[in-house]
């Protein structure tokens, strides 16, 4: 009787392709760590300039006559809400006046949060941070609050007014590769009128 020899692999050769594999996957992870990273502190700088670009192109359409910015608002009710208001639109959706009532840089910030954190805007780290009614809404992602500190939470947007100069300040906390906080900041001035 003849014995095939059959051909298999070496405890030795298996051991040297796990660790092969082990090495791509380290590898892997730590390339994709990156990769996500960076995709995270693109998209905090994106959502930033689309914040800024907005406030000036609203205040650009008032100073191109409009009477007033369809803007969305909060749900809950109250001044915070409602604020200096031309009416309603559909639900959810508010005139703000462009020249007329008794506004401020910082009840102008106030009526942008509440748009920006009810339009779909939100924290690009997807952490949850602080909320509250007065100071922007209640949902622990949302994008921005009113407030005039540094934002803790990474990819946060805090706008705040000036009403000693007038203007709208808009702080992002991006993060950096590192993982602490890295701050974009931009100001808009407000046209001295309106909400």
């Amino acid at each position: 009787m003849k014995y095939k020899k059959q051909k298999a692999f070496t405890l030795i050769e298996l051991l040297v392709v796990v660790a092969i594999i082990g090495i791509l996957a380290a590898v892997g992870v730590v390339a994709y760590n990156n990769y996500t990273s960076s995709a995270k502190i693109t998209a905090a700088k994106d959502q930033h300039y689309k914040i800024k670009n907005f406030i000036e192109a609203s205040y650009g359409q008032c100073a191109l006559g409009n009477s007033y910015l369809a803007l969305k608002t909060c749900n809950y009710g109250g001044f915070f809400c409602n604020g200096l208001s031309l009416g309603t639109i559909s639900q959810g959706t508010i005139k703000r006046p462009c020249k007329s009532g008794s506004g401020s840089a910082s009840n102008s910030a106030y009526h942008f949060v509440f748009h920006f954190n009810n339009s779909d805007f939100i924290n690009p780290y997807n952490l949850d941070g602080p909320t509250g009614n007065s100071i922007g809404g209640s949902n622990p992602k949302q994008c921005c609050l009113m407030q005039s500190w540094d934002p803790r939470t990474k990819g946060r947007t805090h706008i705040w007014g000036d009403n000693s100069n007038n203007l709208i300040n808009i702080k992002t906390n991006i993060g950096n590769k590192d993982g602490n906080n890295e701050y974009l900041i931009d100001q808009v001035q407000w046209p001295g009128s309106g909400f």
